[in-house]
């Protein structure tokens, strides 16, 4: 009778006789635990979990000195004005261009 060719198959019973059943690569362990586009937010779970953290690793006291305060706070102050610089010149530029085409026009 008639059987249909199933090149898949054929290819199937070729690569089984070649098999010597070694791993060239498992990558079965790099897939996402969760849903990537959709993830699945358990706000109870991710408090247990940061309460399990919070208890495995003990939290030890920083020794820091007056200077090393000034120090931190002048960096986070001065990181800050940076960030806002950046936006003020960026908003200038955009406002001075705008003027400049509608003047064109």
């Amino acid at each position: 009778m008639y059987e249909p060719f199933d090149a898949a198959e054929d290819l199937q019973d070729e690569l089984k006789e070649d098999d010597d059943e070694r791993v060239i690569a498992d990558m079965s362990g790099l897939a996402p635990k969760r849903p990537i586009l959709f993830p699945v937010f358990d706000a109870g779970k991710q408090m247990d979990a940061q309460k399990e953290q919070f208890r495995a690793k003990p939290q030890q006291p920083v020794d820091i000195d007056r200077e090393g305060r000034l120090a931190a706070l002048k960096g986070a102050l001065g990181a800050s004005l940076l960030i806002w610089l950046v936006y003020a010149a960026g908003f200038g530029i955009f406002i001075f261009v705008l003027t400049r085409l509608f003047k064109l026009l």
